[in-house]
């Protein structure tokens, strides 16, 4: 039951980690776009970084259940290892 529950928390910790991470690659790039203008570069940072996330939502999570469940299993990942006596 354990390595149920460690499982689930890094699927959530995958997730919005990756989510984090693909947005703020699209915002940046999108922001660095607008060199004129803070607002304007901030606006197309937002717009593209949810829009990244939005669009690749299948793919980060089939991603971050795939790597909690491969990791709970092997006990990679902590909170999941078997204890040695």
């Amino acid at each position: 039951m354990k390595k149920v529950l460690f499982a689930f928390l890094w699927f959530v910790v995958l997730y919005f980690v990756a989510c984090f991470l693909i947005g703020a690659v699209a915002g940046g790039i999108a922001g660095s776009h607008h060199p004129e203008s803070v607002a304007a570069a901030q606006q197309a940072g937002m717009i593209a970084g949810a829009r990244a996330v939005s669009e690749y939502r299948l793919l980060i999570v089939a991603g971050a259940m795939l790597l909690s469940a491969m990791g709970s299993v092997a006990g990679v990942l902590p909170g999941t290892r078997e204890r040695t006596a």
